[in-house]
């Protein structure tokens, strides 16, 4: 655009100046020879315009302009005659191409219309002048003084006509011996010659104006247009990636859109976040299915068994039927099915119980071992069971009631199968909490499946839930259970920290 407006549009308008000079001779010429007059014509420069008007017959010609007209009458027989040659020439009897050198002496003519001297009394020439009002001809007029400097004034006399502006400058300055004057005519620049030229550019203007917002738009959708189709593809990649596991988008824009894709990154890091808390939570919620799933199996089906025994004893013993009239022998076998009716029943509404409502605090391992212990005195007693508690262990913050669970019933399950004058060996460090029972392992065939509820039912005879709830409260507390056979017995391990 800036080329074509320092370069191209110049040329334009000296070609549209040229023609407009052409157009304008022609219609100065035109419209003289229809009416022998200025009126009413339309000159570019009224004062430098003139048209000489040459009869067929006569002696006379005339030289006429928007301001004057001159009527000039040969006198000069040798003008004369030179005169009547030229009218025979222009007339078409002899054709312009024939005209040569010798048919005009020039240097005849050149004397007689400039004298050496100032002009004669006898002047081939005689002229008569007709000066019209200038108001006629100008539409408005205006003048200016400039003063220059203390020497040098400029009056400036402006004058329009319907198509033109001239300005005419007489500068005026005295020195010590004389007065200068200085005239300066010329011809004042319009609008209307740019405007035309502008107008006919308006095409290329249009195209080179096209031409650019088509390249602006190509970088446009560089900077725009891609980018957020880059972050519609980052958005789809994140609706089809599994497990939310998406490399963040890289921004590179400093922009409005690498604002937005820097938002889009937050937004897609906290769903990712969201997503793991709720697969997290989900897991415990099905992990609170399967306790709320053992609760309704256990109330099911292992509570009917010693009930139906129950129930068969207090029968035998109410109708005095055979053996069972010897209540003495039965009754503490009631009792015993009563007991084991109670376990469970605590085991499950343990399971039933909300976790959340249990809160964290300082527990000693060592003391909350011993406290087991003193609750089952009387079992081990009974047995005669050997235990021997060495180790100590430094505070955990942790949630007490359930990791008391935990141990609760391990060592219930050590005491259970450990033979009558055998031995539990019990280790407490700040790293875990080691139970060994002696005298009978666990089964191999169900190795695999002791954390799994009713197991150790179908097995040994017991309801099968110790070790699964041990491993449910230590999974709870983020530590970690394992259960293994070693050398003529079974070792329990709770790890507090990995």
């Amino acid at each position: 655009m800036v080329l074509y407006f320092a370069f191209m549009l110049p040329s334009l308008f000296v070609a549209h100046e040229a023609r407009s000079n052409l157009q304008s001779i022609a219609d100065i010429q035109k419209g003289y020879m229809e009416k022998r007059n200025y009126d009413g014509l339309k000159v570019k420069n009224p004062t430098g315009c003139i048209t000489v008007e040459i009869p067929n017959n006569g002696d006379v010609f005339y030289v006429a302009g928007k301001t004057f007209r001159l009527s000039v009458t040969v006198k000069d027989p040798q003008v004369r005659e030179l005169l009547a040659k030229m009218k025979e020439y222009f007339s078409g009897e002899e054709k312009m191409e024939d005209l040569e050198e010798p048919d005009f002496d020039m240097d005849l003519l050149m004397e007689k219309l400039i004298p050496k001297d100032a002009f004669k009394e006898d002047y081939p020439l005689g002229f008569s002048v007709e000066v019209k009002d200038t108001e006629v001809v100008y539409e408005k007029t205006q003048m200016k003084f400039h003063v220059i400097s203390d020497q040098v004034t400029v009056l400036e006399m402006s004058a329009w006509d319907d198509a033109n502006a001239y300005t005419t400058y007489l500068a005026m300055g005295k020195t010590s011996d004389a007065v200068i004057l200085s005239v300066l005519p010329v011809s004042t620049p319009q609008m209307n010659g740019i405007q035309s030229i502008v107008v006919e550019s308006l095409p290329m203007i249009a195209a080179v104006l096209f031409f650019l917002v088509l390249i602006f738009s190509q970088y446009f959708s560089q900077k725009i247009v891609n980018p957020v189709i880059r972050l519609a593809q980052y958005a789809q990649t994140v609706e089809t990636s599994q497990n939310m596991e998406i490399q963040p988008l890289v921004i590179t824009e400093k922009d409005e859109i690498g604002e937005l894709g820097k938002t889009l990154n937050e937004l897609y890091v906290t769903l990712r976040n969201n997503y793991w808390e709720l697969e997290q939570r989900n897991k415990e919620l099905a992990k609170e299915n399967k306790r709320q799933e053992v609760f309704v199996r256990a109330s099911s089906h292992q509570l009917k068994t010693p009930i139906a025994a129950a129930m068969l004893l207090v029968d035998g013993m109410i109708h005095e039927v055979g053996k069972y009239k010897d209540t003495k022998v039965y009754l503490p076998q009631v009792k015993e099915q009563l007991l084991s009716m109670q376990k469970m029943v605590e085991e499950m509404l343990y399971l039933s119980r909300s976790i959340a409502e249990i809160e964290e605090e300082p527990v000693a391992v060592d003391g909350l071992m011993e406290e087991v212990l003193r609750e089952y005195q009387v079992q081990i007693g009974a047995k005669g069971i050997q235990v021997a508690n060495a180790g100590s262990g430094g505070l955990l913050t942790t949630k007490r009631d359930i990791l008391k669970k935990a141990v609760d019933n391990l060592i219930s399950n050590a005491i259970s199968y450990t033979p009558a004058g055998g031995d539990i060996k019990i280790e407490i460090s700040q790293e875990c909490l080691v139970i060994r029972n002696y005298g009978e392992r666990i089964n191999e065939e169900i190795q695999g499946h002791i954390f799994e509820p009713f197991v150790g039912s179908l097995q040994t005879g017991s309801h099968g839930l110790g070790l699964y709830i041990s491993s449910y409260c230590v999974s709870l507390l983020g530590y970690e259970l394992s259960v293994d056979n070693i050398q003529n017995g079974v070792e329990a391990v709770i790890t507090f920290s990995s």
